[in-house]
């Protein structure tokens, strides 16, 4: 096992279940288990005297861990056996994705930590982790929403791209719009609105390419895989390719391609 942090451990299912699985629980003292899987741990095989907690998780872009309190309830478990000093146990199949996403949250929600943050503490710990893109969206929106846990307000930031299949490529997260005058801020200019702020914009060489490639935001709507982009206004802001293109400023290739034209912007700088 990974230790992360005081009382929190990242695990892989064979440390929970293989033959070893009681060298470990007492080596790392063990007291509570939580489980992100599609199946629970077996009566047979769990331990006596720890506390088992399942959560049906699969690791695919488009599962949901925020409208549906997953997030909630995982944050909320390990929380509570870190402030009874019992070392928790957090584990998927490969420790890469799921229980990682979670064990993420968790710093992030104790110490009012960015995700990128609390990722690169895990890293420095276990050097193989891959959140899928859907957690990690969703941990950025739950970032953004000051790591609330209103499950309604999260209703609806999924959507499909028509005509999609690939569940890779399919899905869209959509970021909440904040109006951080720390921030630069974009408005639009039929209704004046602010509609993403620099941390929005993906593309790094966004200004020296003449182009604003930003996340998919909450006001986003696709009507296919390729189509117009326009704000809740009506105003056409630009174009949405999922598959991606390249920039012609730079060459880079940017995926899941969200274009918003600048003529159709009013760029409000940060007040000095």
């Amino acid at each position: 096992m990974w230790k992360i942090t005081e009382n929190l451990y990242l695990a892989q299912l064979p440390m929970i279940v293989g033959p070893t699985s009681k060298q470990e629980f007492s080596k790392n003292d063990i007291k509570r288990v939580l489980t992100l899987t599609t199946e629970p741990i077996s009566e047979k095989q769990k331990i006596g005297g720890v506390d088992y907690k399942f959560l049906h998780l699969l690791d695919m872009p488009d599962e949901p861990i925020l409208d549906n309190a997953i997030l909630e309830t995982a944050v909320l478990y390990i929380n509570e056996g870190v402030e009874k000093e019992e070392n928790v146990g957090v584990h998927c199949l490969a420790a890469v994705s799921r229980s990682v996403s979670i064990c993420a949250a968790y710093l992030m929600y104790k110490n009012q930590w960015p995700v990128e943050k609390a990722l690169k503490m895990i890293e420095s710990v276990r050097k193989t982790i891959g959140p899928n893109a859907g957690f990690l969206a969703q941990l950025k929106i739950w970032e953004r929403s000051g790591m609330s846990f209103s499950a309604d307000q999260y209703k609806n930031l999924k959507i499909d791209i028509p005509g999609i299949t690939c569940v890779d490529s399919k899905t869209i997260w959509r970021q909440p719009v904040i109006d951080d005058q720390t921030k630069v801020r974009f408005k639009c200019r039929q209704c004046r609105k602010v509609i993403f702020n620099s941390d929005n914009i993906v593309h790094p060489l966004a200004e020296a390419c003449q182009k604003y490639l930003i996340e998919p935001m909450a006001w986003l709507n696709v009507s296919g895989a390729t189509c117009s982009v326009s704000h809740t206004c009506g105003a056409k802001l630009g174009t949405f390719i999922a598959s991606g293109s390249k920039c012609n400023g730079c060459n880079k290739f940017v995926r899941q391609w969200i274009f918003i034209n600048r003529t159709k912007l009013d760029k409000v700088e940060i007040a000095t």
